[in-house]
């Protein structure tokens, strides 16, 4: 499955654009400000029907107009689907082979899509929420049990924050019961999830010689040595205080250490970057179905050697990829292997 055609229309400064994509290796050119940003976050638009730049679906509208549209063709299931994403009158509207849905959750089955930007490096030495997103990202297909567990258990925390900022301790406790129900389930899905990637990534990490002492570990959002239900019974008084539940899988993490010790303290920023890349790479490759893999700015902040080695790691995983780069020049070892180029012009697309 990859994505087959794309359609633009009024968003943001792309020109009206419709495109056939190769299957493999699409390379995205142009100079700064030209619109190749935009171009990922149509694709990014299918898959999750949410941009990566804002939450404000109203900020995606061209200048002097009021709406605007996404649409795309995918093959799965031995036929062709239809998705789009569109905003008008102040109303998203997504689409599914020709239906309107209500959840970003069917877009999200039908076309995974992944984002690598030039900010990648800071995953894993950043605050815990884009890891805990990027382990949401994999558990969603690797789990079935994941999605369902997460919206309960999100649901009584809302809930459990409530009567905790009302100080009714009865109350706190009974929905501190549904947490445990549903926080089980989650770091179950998670610890799975976490072990698949570690395997996998190992693997590829010691064959591109980038280490082989590097091992992704789960961290569970509370307490070592305890049980959630512990956790929460200890936590109690201090919930009661601060209004809020401090221990559970919404604290969850995960980090990469190197013979023992996190990564963060040992690496540049150009290492880190490589190694969270592969990281990604590896979890695109989890899923039973294909993924789309956006990747904005390559180069940033590798070197040519490190550059070298992740093209050639691009180039054997079968995924649909589309990179952009300021000139073909800018990835010497890639631009070749690309089964089709865009050049974008001041939000102009022209296939090559």
């Amino acid at each position: 499955m990859s994505l087959l055609r794309l359609d633009i229309h009024q968003l943001r400064n792309l020109q009206a654009s419709s495109l056939r994509p190769d299957p493999h290796i699409n390379l995205i050119v142009g100079p700064n400000a030209s619109g190749k940003t935009s171009l990922l976050e149509a694709i990014y638009l299918l898959g999750r029907g949410r941009s990566f730049r804002t939450p404000r679906s109203a900020d995606l509208i061209a200048h002097g107009t009021d709406r605007f549209s996404v649409a795309g063709r995918i093959f799965r299931e031995e036929r062709e689907i239809s998705l789009g994403v569109g905003f008008a009158e102040g109303e998203r509207r997504l689409k599914l082979d020709g239906r309107i849905v209500d959840a970003r959750a069917e877009l999200l089955h039908a076309l995974p899509v992944q984002f690598i930007d030039p900010t990648l490096h800071t995953l894993l030495g950043d605050a815990p929420k884009a890891r805990r997103q990027f382990l949401d990202w994999g558990t969603f297909y690797a789990e079935t049990d994941y999605l369902p567990a997460w919206r309960r258990y999100r649901r009584a925390l809302e809930q459990r924050n409530a009567v905790l900022k009302s100080g009714r301790r009865e109350a706190a406790i009974l929905w501190g019961r549904e947490l445990v129900k549903y926080g089980k389930i989650i770091e179950i899905c998670r610890r799975r999830y976490v072990e698949a990637l570690q395997i996998r990534f190992k693997e590829v990490a010691e064959q591109a010689e980038l280490g082989t002492e590097l091992e992704l570990r789960y961290l569970p959002g509370w307490a070592g040595g305890k049980s959630l239900e512990a956790a929460l019974h200890d936590d109690l008084d201090r919930d009661i205080r601060h209004g809020c539940t401090h221990s559970g899988p919404h604290r969850d993490d995960f980090t990469l250490y190197d013979a023992g010790r996190p990564v963060r303290r040992r690496l540049s920023r150009g290492q880190m970057k490589l190694l969270t890349c592969v990281l990604a790479l590896v979890q695109t490759c989890l899923p039973a179905r294909p993924v789309c893999l956006l990747i904005d700015d390559l180069a940033s902040e590798l070197d040519l050697e490190n550059q070298a080695l992740l093209t050639d790691l691009i180039v054997h995983f079968n995924i649909q990829i589309f990179i952009t780069a300021t000139h073909p020049e800018a990835l010497p070892r890639l631009g070749p292997r690309a089964g089709r180029t865009f050049r974008l012009e001041r939000g102009v697309i022209t296939p090559n």
